[in-house]
């Protein structure tokens, strides 16, 4: 039965990862190896200041 899923698994971590909503447990991650003892973002947090991040610099994305 395991055998079976193995695809149905990958396909739903592919999804996550193009969709962007494994975002906040890489940046937990990596803010743990990088800055520990530090306290992470929560996740509204993290959220809040990619959006934050996305408009304030727009990059290639404005005329």
């Amino acid at each position: 039965m395991h055998e079976l899923l193995k695809p149905v698994r990958y396909a739903w971590g592919y999804l996550k990862e193009i969709s962007g909503e494994n975002a906040y447990d890489r940046y937990l991650a990596v803010h743990t190896a990088t800055h520990p003892g530090k306290t992470p973002m929560n996740r509204s947090e993290f959220y809040r200041a990619r959006q934050d991040e996305k408009y304030n610099n727009p990059g290639s994305r404005c005329p």
